[in-house]
């Protein structure tokens, strides 16, 4: 996943990613505006070259819909005669559950790609939307095909084993990238040949395919072409770009005889809805329909890499898949995988059209069904004097076993000192999790802002801003805490600055999605501690003591941080007036695995997040880890712990208050 990632960004960096997502996002949006219009179009465009449009509703209409059309290729067959079907790699196909309906027909079903084909041969699902076969090893593939387990063997085995298929096939299946109403073009993007040999060797040809692929001019077309396939496998273009418009016509297929090729004298496009309309009219999900199919957000999720396809999705996996398969299966089928989602948002981050995927499955994850873990936590959390008895009682015991997140012997409430400096006021949200975990942090922040002249105060009825609530589906449980979190700080005085980045992002951005009522003007008033000490030390160089021997120090964003509240160089920055240096940690997997409830939910796939996010602070030497995010420095805190790594987890805030003059 890294190398995908890696080749990625190489390619767009002879392209601004930008301006193109932009663009396609755009054009897209202005397509599923004009659907019913564009669907018109193709029709008749296609219609017009010879090619014929058929509508199926569902997955069955469509299933039938394609057994007809094999039916009638197949009724010229000599009696005895097995009807052979290739087919060029689809998602499509799959969500319908194609293949076995067609064999149940009788009707050998071949898949040509050769990740497919392994997968077929395998009895397995693809486990990746463009790499199907990113689960098997080449070890895998010679164990099917009975060859030796090299890549040239495994592709000449394929070569030969396919061949005759090819020409014996009757009907050829495929998908299609997009559809193009002002020409009847379909065009399918592949980086093996079989879809040349699949689309023009059979006579029939059937393209099946979403409403959504409809695009309406060729310049959206190559507007996808564009990022499609920078954005799934870091090519400027893809090996092959068939555009297919349609059947050959007569007098060509006379002449094509003469060189070999066949045909196909039919073109038949089955375009699917199976719930697409339903997501249309839905203006939170409308977004997944522009999706292109890339892939891009599974490279990028953590999650994913840890768990693989298989686990993380159902037919369509990943974190669009997350959003389509309630759609497309029914929600039963996507409320498991869903909860694998940590909301870190690199899906949203990488996404070429920008599709909003993190506030799409937290939308299901509030139709769906709550674990019994995840209800007695919100269970608790919404009744702040018996989690406060319960973490009291509980702190002592967790330093007891290693690899346990500790909670603080004491907690800030009990540790702050009454300001007696005479200057502006200042408040201090701790946050649950800075107040109850990570207390240092706002310590720390009290120390920083009492050097810089501020009167300190902190509101002791505070608790929580519903993060962990909304992040476990109970939107109405986050909605409640974040109105008793401005309830409580609704009469404070100055800015309100808080240590945990997260829990910022979350009260001042997500609250109102979560139905949070007004905040009483708390959120103007709320900034993030970041930004807050990073004002500080650039207006008052004298705050921290003169240049010192610089350490080292590994810098881990948190997901929140980086990509909701787009702070970078900030916290770097904040680091280097200090007297640090800051060293980044490799890509291996950018999130540490905490995720809020999600470390509760699946533990042992948070400690392999943990465990890589350990692997990257090794590899740059470094003995101090730096964050400002208490829920990130509690994780990797108990992993380090756990693996006995000598190592030392600080808030950012902690380094500076360290450094003061």
């Amino acid at each position: 996943m890294t190398g995908l990632r890696g080749r990625r960004n190489a390619a767009f960096e002879s392209f601004d990613f930008a301006k193109g997502r932009a663009d396609l996002k755009r054009r897209r949006q202005a397509n599923l505006d004009r659907l019913p219009e564009l669907l018109e179009q193709f029709t008749e465009r296609l219609a017009a070259v010879g090619g014929a449009v058929h509508l199926a509703k569902d997955a069955t209409e469509a299933r039938d819909i394609i057994g007809q059309l094999c039916w009638n290729a197949g009724s010229s067959l000599p009696a005895g005669a097995r009807m052979v079907v290739t087919k060029v790699k689809s998602m499509a196909s799959e969500e319908i559950e194609l293949n076995p309906y067609l064999e149940g027909l009788g009707i050998e079903v071949v898949e040509t790609d050769l990740g497919e084909r392994m997968v077929q041969l395998t009895h397995t699902h693809p486990s990746h939307l463009i790499a199907p076969a990113i689960h098997l090893t080449k070890e895998d593939a010679a164990e099917v095909f009975g060859t030796e387990p090299t890549v040239e063997a495994i592709q000449q085995h394929a070569r030969d084993s396919l061949r005759k298929k090819f020409i014996d096939a009757m009907v050829g299946i495929s998908g299609a990238n997009m559809a193009i109403a002002e020409t009847g073009t379909i065009v399918l993007v592949t980086n093996e040949g079989n879809a040349d040999l699949t689309t023009t060797l059979p006579p029939v040809h059937i393209a099946l395919f979403g409403i959504d692929k409809l695009v309406a001019s060729l310049d959206d077309a190559v507007a996808v072409l564009r990022m499609l396939p920078r954005s799934g496998t870091g090519q400027i273009i893809s090996s092959y770009v068939n555009w297919i418009t349609g059947p050959s016509r007569s007098a060509d297929i006379e002449q094509s005889l003469t060189i070999g090729v066949h045909g196909p004298r039919e073109l038949h496009c089955v375009i699917l809805d199976n719930g697409r309309e339903k997501m249309l009219d839905d203006p939170i999900f409308r977004d997944a329909l522009t999706c292109i199919r890339c892939g891009a957000c599974s490279n990028a999720c953590p999650p994913f890499m840890a768990v693989s396809g298989h686990q993380f999705g159902h037919i369509y996996n990943g974190p669009i898949g997350l959003v389509l398969t309630p759609f497309h299966h029914g929600l039963n089928t996507a409320d498991l995988p869903n909860t694998l989602c940590v909301q870190c948002n690199a899906c949203q981050e990488i996404c070429p059209v920008d599709i909003p995927l993190p506030r799409q499955i937290l939308e299901h994850r509030r139709a769906g069904r709550k674990s019994l873990r995840k209800q007695a936590l919100v269970g608790v959390w919404k009744k702040p004097k018996v989690a406060d008895r319960l973490l009291r009682t509980a702190a002592p015991f967790t330093s007891l076993v290693p690899g346990t997140p500790r909670l603080a012997q004491t907690p800030y409430r009990d540790r702050v000192h009454s300001s007696r400096v005479d200057g502006e006021p200042l408040t201090i949200f701790a946050s649950c999790l800075a107040d109850r975990v990570w207390p240092e942090s706002a310590v720390a922040l009290e120390r920083i802002a009492t050097a810089a002249g501020f009167r300190v105060g902190f509101p002791k009825e505070q608790w929580c801003c519903g993060l962990i609530a909304a992040n476990a589906g109970d939107f109405a449980a986050g909605a409640d805490l974040s109105g008793d979190l401005a309830a409580s700080l609704r009469d404070s005085k100055g800015l309100i600055v808080t240590p945990s980045a997260s829990c910022f992002g979350a009260f001042t951005i997500d609250a109102p999605d979560w139905g949070a009522k007004s905040d009483q003007g708390v959120r103007d008033r709320m900034r993030d501690s970041t930004r807050f000490v990073l004002q500080l030390l650039e207006s008052n160089e004298k705050l921290v003591e003169a240049k010192r021997m610089s350490l080292k120090i590994a810098y881990h964003d948190s997901c929140q941080s980086l990509r909701q509240l787009g702070l970078r160089s900030e916290p770097r920055r904040v680091l280097e007036l200090a007297g640090y240096e800051v060293v980044d940690l490799p890509d291996i997997a950018n999130c540490c695995g905490f995720g809020g409830t999600f470390s509760l939910e699946w533990p042992r796939v948070a400690d392999r997040l943990a465990e890589w996010k350990l692997d990257a602070i090794a590899k740059t030497g470094c003995e101090v880890i730096a964050s400002d995010n208490p829920g990130c420095l509690m994780h990797i805190d108990a992993a380090a712990r756990k693996r006995h790594m000598k190592l030392r987890v600080a808030h950012v805030l902690e380094l500076v208050a360290e450094h003061l003059a």
